[in-house]
């Protein structure tokens, strides 16, 4: 105390502990009223405050007389006691489970079994989540034994509190359970220990008197403060920064202080003001944290610790957020429990300040709706992504999604919360739901999975059963990393498959005019089969395909390609890749069946029509790619739906073999003549060549066909078609075993298929034309057969086409010596007698040339005289 004669009034405290060259000492004025100038001053010191003297004899005599080891037991660190152990370990007993559960806890059955599921994924859940998840749940619905009616009573009100309970209160409940949190708060308690005052002498001036105080944390801690305390009045300040500096400093994470700070981590003058922080702070008792081993109460201060960092780091808000990912991450000493409880309570804290509340979407298309979406804030979002990053380190992914079903399970379904009374609220913000489902199915592989097997307390049904149809949907079509997660679900695609086979029923009702299904759903769920397949047009690369040619008008010197060409171009982008699952061939083809039905694109802006690529895909469904398929294809199903669609080339493809050909035959020949598959079936193979002769001149006699004239033949689009299936089923045999397809083989007999595809030739010609077509139709021939002089390479090919022009119909069983009247195909086509004379003699000798039940009588000679007559007549005519 030094004090002046000569000026009176003036009384100053010194204080040198402490002082600094630069700073000096504590000087602090007393103000002595006028009166009491004169007074002699008296001061008392309180015996509270520990002098400093003793304090350097205490410490020079454990560094003289005492080990290092007594030393570090005589220093007690704070939180040096370890927290609970999990209550709930695995065990092979599930009864035994179950029983602790319905003893310990007093929620609802749907949560038990929640619970009892996370603990046989994870092998034990702690006290504090399952403490924190009966704060907040429901209470059980079932009446425990020896329970009187009034006890069930009592119980009633408290579900419906539970189901109306607020974001904030589920917030403040989940908190008051993480003592780390706690003590970062802004409470009375907490104020006490650190801000709190000693009287450390009092100074007495005659009649008036004054008092000196030291904070209560300097009197029990003289040397140095415990971080908890100094975390604590800095948390309570708002200055959440440095509270975060100096814990990340005490753990050494370094980089988390670089990153957090924004300093490079090469400014070594950093390190020094780092170093900085820490003055005054209880240093740990391991100089390198990161390379010791620790057990005991040091391993329980340093969880304290990181406790407490991830409490700051989260106080500080979306700013910090990145630091924090990171510090989740490396951090080993962090409580997974206890950070969760943290982060959970966050979430549920920064959506009850969110007011983005949408009205229902009941009767709008909810994918334009998603087209329109804004996405969620960063301060929404941060807490979500940084709790399933700990989930996803710390193995604890079921348990956190449990936390989080029970504290926001309305913005998890997209649905009205829960309200008291008739009146109904607002759905939540859309894009918030698909952004917090989309972080959770990204988060990990078997995220998807434990998902949906998050049970809803309400209506105790799994999740993806506990929302409505406007939900599924948009969730139907979100995309993680590339991949609709979601469709290859079993439930998930079990629904999809529903809703497509309904909405092809629906649509054979002509009158129907609504559309269930949206189109832009459709594309997407195509989009996402050929996506979760790994298929390069699901990439985008269909650009390059080029679309069809043009009008036949403008290129009559070329062949106008038919739509097995352009199923040809596209063949290589539908290949699967390896250990993708394959094609989920029932989705994609009932999804392309409507769109065809819609006459809708199956993507904006592509080059591949929509038809041409039902029909490759039915091309390739069913057969072995060598790739494992994760979903069996239902053939019989998707038959029946291309049935009732009337789509007769996605059938064709999907059947193949005999009856693909005669139903894409059928389908040129309904497209262009306008009969019915029954009248279409007559004329390619039902009935008898005079039948379909007959037939067909009724048809052109009733039915007139408008078609440009040109001076010289050229086939229609149709009729090029039919060159080519006829080409690629009947003049590109290469084997004598090709001509012994079974009737029901995959494989086409060239001889059925060519009778199939020149009656459909027959069919589309008109008589008018029937002559140009002959002469045309033989130049194509001679020119794919190499014919000269009857001479061609295409022995084979010229054997299949003598069978088909020169001899009647195969399945009557027709004898050489029949006297059948059955006119041959080559006297409808009006082929040139030199022509089918030169095709024989090419396959002269051939046994391929001739039926087969007729074989046996040639070899034998039995009729040998009557064939050899007819071919001499054919090559001198």
């Amino acid at each position: 105390m030094i004090g002046s004669k000569k000026i009176p009034g003036f009384l100053y405290f010194i204080s040198w502990d402490g002082a600094t060259d630069a700073e000096g000492p504590f000087l602090f004025e007393l103000n002595l009223p006028v009166s009491s100038c004169h007074s002699p001053v008296i001061v008392s010191v309180s015996g509270t405050m520990p002098l400093m003297n003793y304090i350097t004899y205490t410490e020079d005599f454990l560094r003289t007389f005492m080990s290092e080891d007594d030393r570090s037991k005589g220093v007690e660190l704070p939180f040096s006691k370890p927290y609970g152990i999990s209550s709930f370990p695995q065990d092979d007993n599930d009864e035994g489970i179950a029983g602790d559960l319905g003893m310990k806890l007093a929620c609802s059955s749907t949560l038990k079994e929640s619970i009892k599921a996370a603990i046989e994924v994870e092998g034990g859940i702690d006290d504090v989540i399952l403490t924190a998840l009966q704060s907040i749940s429901s209470p059980s619905t079932q009446p425990e034994k020896n329970m009187d009616n009034a006890t069930i009573q009592r119980e009633r009100p408290n579900r419906s509190k539970m189901l109306t309970m607020s974001h904030a209160e589920k917030s403040r409940r989940l908190l008051r359970h993480c003592s780390s949190w706690t003590q970062l708060d802004d409470k009375r308690a907490n104020r006490g220990i650190v801000t709190g005052q000693v009287i450390m002498a009092t100074v007495r001036f005659g009649t008036s008197q004054s008092c000196l105080t030291l904070r209560t944390n300097v009197v029990t801690n003289p040397n140095a403060t415990p971080y908890h305390q100094v975390l604590a009045w800095l948390c309570q300040r708002r200055d959440y920064f440095t509270a975060a500096s100096i814990a990340l400093s005490l753990l050494q994470d370094f980089d988390a202080v670089y990153e957090l700070r924004g300093i490079p981590k090469t400014s070594e003058g950093e390190v020094i003001s780092h170093q900085g922080l820490l003055d005054g702070i209880t240093p740990l008792l391991n100089d390198d944290i990161k390379g010791g081993k620790f057990s005991g109460p040091q391993l329980h201060t340093l969880t304290s610790l990181a406790d407490m960092t991830v409490g700051c780091l989260i106080k500080g808000g979306a700013v910090m957020a990145p630091t924090l990912y990171g510090f989740l991450a490396r951090n080993p000493f962090y409580e997974a429990p206890r950070a969760c409880l943290m982060l959970v309570g966050t979430v549920a804290a920064v959506i009850s300040q969110e007011s983005s509340f949408v009205a229902h979407h009941n009767n709008c298309n909810i994918v334009k709706v998603l087209s329109t979406l804004e996405s969620p804030r960063e301060d929404v979002l941060w807490p979500v992504r940084c709790l399933l990053k700990m989930a996803v380190t710390r193995k604890c992914l079921p348990s956190v999604l449990l936390m989080l079903n029970a504290t926001i399970p309305n913005e998890l379904r997209w649905r009205s919360p829960k309200t008291r009374g008739l009146a109904e609220s607002p759905r939540p913000s859309l894009s918030l739901c698909l952004a917090i489902v989309g972080m959770i199915l990204e988060s990990a592989n078997e995220a998807t999975r434990y998902f949906l097997n998050l049970r809803d307390e309400d209506s105790c049904l799994p999740y993806w059963f506990s929302i409505d149809d406007q939900t599924r949907l948009a969730l139907s079509i979100l995309s993680i990393h590339g991949k609709f997660v979601v469709l290859q679900e079993p439930e998930v695609r079990s629904w999809a498959l529903e809703k497509l086979k309904d909405e092809v029923h629906s649509s054979v009702d002509f009158n129907n005019v609504q559309y269930d299904l949206p189109s832009e759903w459709l594309k997407e769920i195509v989009t996402g089969a050929f996506c979760n397949a790994g298929c390069d047009i699901g990439l985008g690369f269909d650009s390059s395909v080029l679309r069809k040619s043009e009008a036949f008008e403008s290129t009559r010197d070329e062949y106008n390609s038919c739509y097995r060409q352009d199923m040809l171009r596209i063949e290589n982008l539908l290949n699967p890749q390896k250990n993708s699952g394959g094609l989920d061939y029932d989705l994609l083809i009932a999804a392309l069946l409507i769109l065809v039905q819609r006459d809708e694109k199956w993507r904006d802006g592509t080059s591949i029509p929509t038809q041409i690529l039902l029909n490759a895909v039915c091309d390739k469904a069913g057969r072995k790619t060598g790739i494992d398929q994760k979903f069996i294809f239902d053939g019989a199903t998707t038959m029946r739906l291309c049935a009732l669609s009337e789509n007769y080339q996605a059938t064709a493809f999907l059947i193949g073999g005999k009856n693909g050909i005669i139903l894409e035959c059928a389908d040129i020949i309904i497209s262009n003549l306008g009969l019915s598959m029954n009248e279409a079936e007559l004329l390619l193979f039902a009935g008898s060549v005079n039948e379909m002769k007959d037939f067909v001149t009724r048809i052109y006699r009733k039915v007139q066909i408008e078609k440009k004239q040109f001076a010289e033949f050229f086939p229609s689009e149709s009729q090029q078609h039919l060159l080519w299936l006829l080409e690629q089923y009947s003049m590109n045999v290469r084997k004598y075993g090709e001509f012994n397809a079974a009737i029901n083989s995959m494989r086409v007999n060239p001889v059925f298929a060519g009778r199939v595809c020149f009656r459909a030739w027959i069919c589309l010609t008109q008589p008018s034309n029937k002559e140009s077509s002959a002469k045309w139709l033989e130049k194509w021939l001679r020119n794919k057969l190499g014919l000269n002089n009857g001479v061609s390479s295409k022995r084979l090919a010229c054997a299949a086409l003598v069978r088909i022009l020169l001899w009647a119909d195969e399945a009557s069983g027709l004898e050489l010596t029949d006297g059948d009247e059955e006119p041959l195909l080559a006297v409808l086509l009006g082929l040139n007698g030199r022509f089918m004379a030169e095709l024989a003699h090419a396959c002269c000798g051939m046994i391929e040339s001739i039926p087969f039940h007729l074989a046996d009588e040639i070899m034998s000679g039995l009729g040998g005289a009557n064939l050899f007559f007819f071919e001499y007549e054919l090559l001198n005519a």
